[in-house]
């Protein structure tokens, strides 16, 4: 996600960025491909699809406010005000 970063780029937050892309891909595949997973599945897809989206929602939450405290850290760390 071409998200601009203040911060420099830790690794926790460059594999949490992937995760939150790979979570995308998957939620995205899941509904693309609905309809022969639901035939090989049965009644198995729906739920998959909807813990794949809530995994996506809840890591692309955890991203956003990983980046965001990592942003305002660099951003506020000579003045001492860390928002």
């Amino acid at each position: 996600m071409p998200v601009p970063l203040a911060a420099p780029e830790t690794r926790e937050l460059r594999s949490a960025r992937y995760r939150t892309m790979g979570s995308c891909v998957l939620v995205a595949t899941f509904v693309l491909f609905f309809e022969p997973l639901h035939a090989a599945l049965g009644p198995f897809a729906l739920p998959m699809l909807a813990a794949a989206a809530t995994y996506s929602i809840v890591q692309s939450w955890l991203w956003i406010k990983a980046k965001n405290a990592a942003d305002d850290a660099w951003l506020y760390r000579e003045s001492g005000d860390v928002a």
